[in-house]
């Protein structure tokens, strides 16, 4: 997944379960069904044209006043479940936009089922971003829903797109501009003037300055043909400055733009839809537009094409859900669907990175990350962090069919952390969804939102649970910190490019070179310990520090060249840390990885993709046996790691986790991310969860002996031996394995006899 500068690719193959929608009057939008999943809606939020900057990952808890969603209202008959589609901070309050029908603040301090009174609010209202009180006064009336977008506008307003014809009993089809102003006379009322039109649904929205873009199901907007279009932000009149024409959509298809970004600058407006010609050129599924600067200015396409897009997925052929561009505008991030690719190099069910700058007919991205089977919804970037919202159960997961198959994969079920240099998933980042039809909405809020905020990350969802803990379709998770943390994590070799993925563990067939990372060989302590490309697990070997003075260090050790030499042929190890300029490297041209000592390039000699290799340095070639792009998020807390143990049976489309009750009892339940979930692996081979360890009912060590949480003994039952080839674990007491009989919530795990290749009996443990 991590590639660099040097556009080189690591894909992963992917199995979709798509998300669902509804439209008015109980139809559903055209879309391909999939494997464990309903229909995708073909309205997707649009990414705002503002960023936040965050200096790292947000809380994994949720704050415990969001409001509680529900169908009811005008949207019982067709909105079932409840969807928020998107969401914008503005003047202090959150805009809420969707398919619901009544909402509900929790009482102050109390949990989600302390909900007093619900309200009717038709696919729109407002609250406070410090309380969760619902803004009364807040109250647009729609003849129809659902509102799909929403975007800041000037002084205080917002703009909201959807299926809507009339706002307030006034005519405003498809787009409106509402006053944001608590305690306002005018709050929630239409902002006059404002008169664009539509003559379809608008899905998908953003704005810089005066300047509103919009797409979705239309083709017209003030009476001209238009399926992408920008209009003044005070009027709604039509820009016919800006011309953007689609076409050749694939087979069976009409032409659409299905959702919108902007870039924070407002020089760069990213398309995407089902087009595979923007203005005569050949430019699949996604385009850049160079605004000119806004309403009245020229705006032209960009240089700017990735042949990768032109690839059909064999579930969707329009499969860009969501898109978003860094704070500082130069690179953006896709979110896709589609199951499978329909025939050579794609990105189906994946997250992708591409460069803004980049320009030609033949941009590759940066790097890749596939889930290994579900569908993708929607995207955000705060800085060093890519969060991505979806149907997804994992993450680094390029060889899934539904089901883990790579050794660093990350359970995420819905909300995932990923690198933005890398690419690659946070592995102890894991607040946890009920997954359902999907993540639609992320938005980012930067500090001073609102008075004392960090700022944070706004969620909405199709489900009820999140991070282990009730929220109706709606959460926020905190920023808690305004200081930026030390990076790290594993170090991938640049050279698993254009998909080269492991072995299908379902199946058991070797379908190609399982990724490498930089290994600090055996986890030792003392100086001199080899560093080795080894297929990358997500453990304590793995986990650099990226510290400030260019040093790069694992297990208290720093990389270096064997005795601080410097010639090129020189192998590296991790030695003590002395602060020489031999211990400090730079991030060079390609990713590639520069002794400041020798001038040298960290290098897999003869780029062979060898697990087991002892890395060296040699004179710097640009050659991908040279890439190693180094992480920029906040590197995992340190050992031992703590997270869900999660079982390779699954039940049916969910996963299930080990499970600890008060009284001792240890089952298997769907993994949600709750503390009973939370699990602990210390070096010895201890499990512990709640202060007690994972043990054998009375020690004893017959087959189907249960296993339950007992005081910490030391005694022999309660070790338990990883063994990573076969993914089980070992009972010293017994020589028996940990097993689910069954992956139906509640079902008792127990010992049995160890079985080869047999999914009851496979286990993936907390990382890091």
């Amino acid at each position: 997944m991590s590639m660099g500068s040097r556009s080189v690719i690591f894909v992963f193959l992917a199995v979709v379960a798509l998300a669902a929608g509804c439209l008015p009057g109980g139809t559903w939008p055209t879309a391909s069904a999939a494997t464990g999943g309903a229909a995708v809606t073909a309205a997707k939020m649009a990414s705002p044209g503002s960023a936040a900057q965050l200096p790292a990952p947000v809380s994994q808890a949720a704050v415990p006043y969001t409001p509680n969603v529900f169908a009811g209202g005008n949207c019982a008959s067709y909105c079932n479940p409840a969807t928020i589609y998107s969401t914008v901070v503005i003047n202090g309050e959150v805009i809420v936009g969707g398919a619901f029908g009544q909402v509900c603040t929790p009482v102050a301090g109390a949990t989600y089922a302390a909900c007093p009174a619900t309200v009717n609010a038709d696919f729109l209202f407002a609250f406070n971003l410090s309380t969760g009180m619902i803004d009364p006064n807040f109250t647009p009336v729609f003849d129809k829903g659902p509102v799909y977008s929403l975007a800041a506008g000037p002084n205080n307003t917002v703009y909201a797109g959807g299926a809507f014809r009339a706002v307030n009993g006034q005519s405003s089809p498809g787009v409106a501009q509402l006053q944001v102003d608590p305690g306002g006379s005018d709050d929630g009322q239409l902002v006059p003037g404002f008169s664009a039109r539509a003559n379809g649904a608008v899905t998908a929205l953003v704005s810089s300055g005066n300047a509103l873009y919009l797409a979705g199901s239309f083709g017209t907007v003030d009476g001209t043909a238009a399926n992408v279009a920008r209009v003044n932000g005070t009027t709604g009149a039509l820009d016919k400055s800006f011309q953007v024409t689609i076409g050749v959509p694939p087979s069976g298809r009409s032409a659409k733009v299905k959702t919108l970004a902007l870039s924070p600058d407002g020089s760069t407006l990213a398309i995407a839809g089902t087009f595979l010609q923007v203005n005569g050129q050949s430019i699949p599924r996604l385009a850049l537009v160079n605004t000119g600067g806004g309403v009245g200015a020229t705006a032209t396409v960009d240089n700017w094409s990735a042949p990768i897009l032109a690839t059909g997925c064999l579930k969707q052929t329009s499969f860009i859900n969501g898109i978003a561009f860094s704070p500082d505008s130069s690179y953006f991030v896709i979110a896709d669907t589609g199951y499978k690719t329909a025939g050579g190099p794609a990105v189906c069910d994946s997250a992708v990175r591409f460069e803004s700058g980049a320009t030609g007919d033949n941009v590759q991205p940066v790097w890749q990350n596939y889930t290994g089977a579900d569908t993708l919804d929607s995207v955000a970037i705060t800085g060093n962090v890519v969060y991505v919202g979806g149907h997804n159960r994992w993450f680094n997961n390029e060889c899934g069919t539904n089901h883990v198959c790579e050794a660093n994969a990350v359970l995420e079920d819905g909300l995932s952390a990923l690198d933005a240099n890398t690419g690659l998933a946070l592995p102890w980042w894991h607040p946890q969804t009920e997954r359902g039809i999907g993540l639609e909405s992320l938005t980012p809020f930067p500090a001073g939102a609102v008075p004392g905020s960090d700022g944070g990350l706004l969620v909405g969802m199709g489900v009820t649970n999140i991070g282990g803990a009730p929220h109706n379709f709606l959460a926020m998770f905190p920023e808690t910190t305004t200081t930026a943390p030390v990076p790290g994590g594993p170090v991938m070799s640049g050279i698993f490019s254009n998909g080269r993925p492991g072995v299908d563990e379902e199946s058991g067939s070797n379908v190609g070179v399982a990724a490498e990372c930089m290994d600090e060989a055996g986890h030792r302590t003392t100086s001199g310990a080899p560093v080795e490309l080894i297929t990358c697990s997500d453990d304590n070997e793995q986990n650099w520090t990226v510290n400030p003075d260019g040093t790069i260090e694992v297990n208290g050790l720093c990389l270096s060249t064997r005795h601080g030499a410097a010639g090129s042929g020189t192998p590296v190890v991790a030695s003590t840390c002395n602060g020489s300029t031999g211990q400090q490297w730079q991030q060079g041209a390609g990713n590639t990885l520069i002794n400041q000592a020798a001038g040298t390039c960290l290098t897999d000699p003869g780029s062979g993709t060898t697990s087991g290799t002892q890395l060296q340095i040699a004179s710097c070639t640009g050659s991908s046996g040279q890439s190693w792009p180094l992480p920029a998020a906040q590197a995992p807390p340190p050992p031992p790691p703590a997270g869900p143990l999660y079982s390779r049976l699954l039940n049916g489309d969910n996963v299930p986790c080990l499970k600890y009750s008060g009284g001792g009892q240890v089952v298997v339940s769907e993994c949600l991310g709750s503390p009973d979930q939370s699990w602990t692996v210390a070096a010895n081979g201890i499990i512990q969860a709640n202060g007690l360890c994972l043990d054998t009912q009375g020690g004893l060590t017959a087959s189907g002996t249960a296993t339950v949480l007992a005081t910490c003994d030391a005694q022999a039952t309660q070790v338990w031996t990883y063994k990573s080839a076969s993914g089980t674990l070992v009972n010293e007491g017994s020589g028996l394995c940990l097993d689910a009989p069954s992956a139906v919530n509640g079902t008792q795990a127990e010992i049995e006899t160890c079985t080869a290749r047999n999914t009851n009996q496979q286990w993936v443990l907390p990382t890091y």
